[in-house]
């Protein structure tokens, strides 16, 4: 595949100039790998099943706080859908396991946590910030804002193999991205849903700081004025064995061909 002339990167499918968390996420990570996903639209041809897994429990729980419907009987629904698309699995993993985790995660939700919750303000809530110092608008999603046990949260869901460590809420930038959409929340925190043999909900609560903001936003402008000016090198390190462009990296164009497509 041939590489990228260097075009107005800080841009939304539509055209139109935007930053997020997981854009701003995803230079930090890799640079090359931001220009490789978001300018030259590659994709896996075959996606991560922990990541499809992940989206349709989102969806799940959306359709719990929208619309008061079942989340069990939606995540059933859409990961049938699931059965047969071209998913690449972990080496323990399978379609029948995900789908045996995701309904007994989504009852325990529903017996033991969601009776924490208070009014729901909203879900899946859109948020755009037009801040001075950017380059381009920011804008994102929140999974959830409720009152939790009694004090105004803005909740983010994750899915994941194993526990998470005390420091990642403390230390989410996208916790603090939230934080800057919805500044009267007293707190955020992140659900993590853990898909172990024995399911397990973890609540990881933290606060922002005006000073901690302050450095999520320079941060954010340090990143959006590098795409903007068509920055982009590869960041070399252990995580290169596990990247879906590890091929594009290495100029093995038919590995390339073989595991990517590009989508627009």
């Amino acid at each position: 595949m041939e590489s990228a002339t260097l075009t107005p990167p800080v841009r939304s499918r539509t055209g139109a100039p935007h930053l997020s968390y997981s854009r701003i996420q995803r230079y930090l990570h890799c640079p090359e790998q931001y220009r490789l996903y978001y300018v030259k639209g590659l994709r896996p041809r075959s996606p991560s099943a922990s990541l499809a897994f992940g989206q349709i429990v989102h969806q799940a729980l959306a359709h719990l706080f929208q619309e008061r419907g079942d989340p069990v009987q939606r995540f059933r629904e859409s990961w049938e859908g699931a059965r047969e698309a071209a998913l690449t699995y972990a080496q323990r993993d399978s379609w029948e396991k995900m789908a045996e985790a995701g309904e007994r995660l989504l009852e325990k939700f529903v017996t033991e946590e969601l009776p924490k919750l208070g009014r729901v303000e909203s879900a899946e809530k859109e948020f755009r910030l037009d801040i001075t110092s950017l380059e381009a608008p920011l804008i994102g999603f929140m999974d959830l804002v409720a009152e939790v046990e009694g004090v105004r949260t803005v909740v983010d869901f994750k899915t994941s193999g194993s526990k998470y460590g005390e420091h990642e809420a403390a230390m989410s930038d996208q916790l603090t991205a939230y934080q800057l959409a919805e500044p009267e929340v007293e707190q955020s925190a992140l659900c993590v849903l853990v898909r172990t043999k024995t399911p397990k909900i973890e609540w990881h609560i933290t606060t922002r700081s005006p000073e901690q903001i302050q450095e999520y936003l320079a941060k954010a402008d340090v990143v959006a004025s590098e795409i903007h000016d068509g920055r982009f090198f590869k960041r070399p390190g252990m995580w290169c064995s596990f990247c879906d462009y590890l091929p594009v990296c290495t100029g093995n164009a038919q590995k390339a061909e073989e595991t990517l497509v590009q989508i627009f």
